[in-house]
Formats: structure tokens, sequence, C-alpha cells
């Protein structure tokens, strides 16, 4: 039997739960765990750290362009491209366009749509180290890393996301 969904049926273009620029758009509790789904805008110049999680996510341009790496490939994605970032594979994107990027990103099994919420609270506070981050993202069955961090930076003119 498919997800039933117990939600609303339809969720506008300006619905949903914000948590400082990352708007929930369907709640894993609303599909029995199946799914999750997040819209964003990325700014200009951002790198999210590269991290791996317990989930597949399935990242969906609508406005503008990322790049990715996944593993050792590296994309660049615009509008209406897919990126998928399978599972237990380290991965990162950012915004290297002078333009604001507007994603969705559709998260397999559920749940990880409650770390946004924690990680926004967390950033309210002031810059966050990977340390920090890490011990944020514990219970939500995400882990940080640095090690690209230097490259993507030099290459693309980054700031990191939460420093």
């Amino acid at each position: 039997m498919s997800a039933r969904i117990k939600g609303k049926t339809l969720v506008a273009r300006d619905e949903g739960d914000n948590a400082d620029g990352v708007v929930v758009k369907l709640y894993s509790e609303e599909t029995d765990g199946a799914i999750s789904i997040i819209e964003q805008l990325f700014e200009p110049g951002l790198l999210l750290p590269p991290h791996i999680h317990q989930n597949d996510v399935w990242l969906y341009i609508l406005d503008g362009e990322m790049h990715a790496r996944v593993g050792d490939e590296v994309v660049r994605a615009t509008t209406g491209c897919w990126v998928m970032k399978p599972r237990g594979i380290p991965h990162t994107m950012w915004n290297a366009s002078p333009d604001p990027a507007r994603l969705m990103e559709v998260y397999t099994p559920g749940g990880f749509e409650l770390f946004f919420k924690d990680f926004a609270d967390r950033l309210r506070q002031g810059p966050a180290t990977l340390d920090e981050l890490n011990r944020l993202g514990e219970r939500h069955g995400i882990r940080f890393f640095d090690d690209w961090i230097p490259d993507l930076k030099a290459a693309y003119g980054l700031r990191v996301v939460g420093e």
C-alpha cells in the first residue's frame, strides 16, 4: 500500500512552515514517514558544509542554478534540473551564480525536515562550528565534514553557511 497523505491535498506556493528561509511544505508525519519536502531560497556565494546522511535527497531547481558535489562528481544544475544525492554518499551544494536560487528537496524516508528548525535556531545565536553542527545533527542522522571546503571556497569564491 502506498503512503497515505494525512495533511492537506494542496500546499500553495506561499504556504508552509518557515524556518529562516527553509519552508517545510510536507512533513514526514503527513505521509506515514515516506517522504518530506522543503523549499528554500539559496543566496549567491553560499556553500552548504559537506555532509552525509541517512536518507535519499532529490534536489530540484525551481529558479536559478546550483552546483552540487556528490561523491567525486560535480554538477551544475539549472532551472528544471534534478540532482540525486543518495543516502550514505558524501555531498554538498553551493550557489556560485550572482543570483539567488530557489530549490525544492524531497527526502526519503521523511523526517529530515526537522533538522532545519534546529539548524535555524542555532544560527540565530551566531556562527556555528562544524563540531556544534555535528552535535546538532546527531539526532537527525547527519554528519558534517570539512574536507572539501577549502578547495570549493577557493575555486568558487564561497562562504560557508553558518560561519
